[in-house]
């Protein structure tokens, strides 16, 4: 079973090269920015939308709002739809090391806006400890409805953050991604077989999506979208 870091590699690779069949010498020379899917673009029909559940996950390579306001709004784009039921905000490392709320609030306050504007049910957040969650908790709005956990970095749910999700109605739940779902150096590797200078280019934001049908369980549809710059 591929790993989420794998899986989304072998996504972009095979999408990307396909994607350059567009050009005739391979190259993509003189293009600064790409954004890839890896889905046939499956649309969302309407008459099944009210059978379904549209879950999103934003990882992002900054703290920057225009990259999540950019993500959300292509995947909304791609799929046709109007409204995401479930969007879980990945943050990038801090520089520190530490978690810091103040560069959170205006991420936050956009997921907010999102929800106020109909174009979102829920908003939840990942990797945040018990402190870090209570932290957010207290100075927002609307509440964050789910906290996901890497079992990996902790293999047991620490019984602070249980206790506080549990007083707050908050839902727990586990994921294996990593903190860097797709590390520069295997982006790269992507780029090299087109791109001259590969390592001038950056990744904005990855978004992962599900589509599953209610009450069953069953995967409907499932993609990545990827904004990538050149820097220089």
């Amino acid at each position: 079973m591929q790993t989420p870091t794998e899986e989304v590699y072998d996504s972009l690779n095979t999408t990307f090269h396909s994607w350059l069949k567009n050009y005739e010498d391979g190259s993509v020379n003189g293009i600064n920015s790409v954004s890839c899917t890896n889905s046939h673009a499956m649309k969302v029909d309407d008459l099944d939308r009210t059978n379904l559940k549209i879950s999103v996950k934003v990882f992002l390579e900054s703290l920057d709002t225009n990259d999540l306001k950019n993500s959300v709004s292509q995947v909304m784009s791609d799929l046709d739809i109007t409204i995401i039921d479930s969007l879980v905000l990945a943050l990038p490392p801090f520089k520190d090391g530490s978690f810091s709320l103040g560069p959170v609030k205006p991420l936050w306050s956009e997921l907010e806006k999102l929800v106020k504007d109909g174009k979102v049910v829920t908003i939840g957040i990942s990797d945040l400890d018990a402190n870090e969650l209570a932290e957010l908790y207290n100075w927002t709005e609307i509440k964050p409805s789910v906290n996901q956990v890497n079992l990996e970095s902790c293999c047991v749910m620490p019984p602070e953050l249980i206790a506080f999700a549990k007083e707050k109605d908050i839902q727990l739940l586990t994921h294996n991604d990593s903190k860097i779902l797709l590390p520069d150096t295997m982006f790269h590797k992507i780029l090299e077989p087109a791109v001259p200078t590969p390592k001038e280019w950056k990744i904005n934001w990855i978004v992962r999506y599900s589509i599953v049908v209610k009450c069953r369980g069953i995967i409907q549809n499932k993609g990545y979208l990827l904004r990538s710059v050149k820097t220089t």
